[in-house]
């Protein structure tokens, strides 16, 4: 036996394991095909990421069309208002990171994030919403329907022609 002690294994945070299992399943609900998860990317930097879903939707046109979706369990309702603001810029600027690795590549993007749970306070909902539209990142909630998202959408700006 060598003199080398192994280093016991320490349990995985309850939250980051949460998170990972909340990864797992939209991967796993993911309509589409060919999607690649957790694709290895080179940021601008050089340094190395991995992009939650990649779709390359590229066509026969040469059109190089892809999106990038980042998958993030954040718990909003348990930040304070500086850290919510705080935590928006940091996760657009890392799916911004992604972003600009496919512009370097002359692709397309069309970028998203989705999000477990919605806050449940309004005002914070619209703050992270605004914040991620300011920088084109679309946001969906895993725990808003399609139908509920019209509805909040037609209340915040109806359709003129209907």
């Amino acid at each position: 036996m060598s003199g080398i002690a192994k280093k016991p294994k320490t349990k995985e945070p309850n939250r980051l394991a949460k998170g990972k299992k909340f990864e797992t399943d939209v991967r796993n609900g993911w309509p589409q095909k060919g999607a690649n998860y957790q694709k290895r990317i080179t940021k601008p930097s050089g340094r190395k990421g991995r992009i939650d879903i990649f779709v390359d939707a590229s066509n026969k046109n040469d059109k190089k069309l892809v999106a990038v979706v980042e998958i993030k369990a954040s718990d909003w309702d348990s930040m304070a208002l500086p850290s919510v603001r705080r935590n928006v810029r940091r996760q657009a600027n890392q799916i911004w990171e992604y972003i600009d690795s496919q512009i370097e590549e002359g692709k397309h993007i069309s970028p998203g994030v989705v999000f477990k749970k919605m806050p449940k306070d309004p005002e914070r909902l619209k703050l992270i919403e605004e914040m991620f539209e300011e920088q084109c990142i679309a946001v969906s909630w895993e725990d808003e329907s399609v139908e509920e998202r019209k509805a909040r959408a037609e209340l915040r700006e109806p359709r003129a022609n209907k």
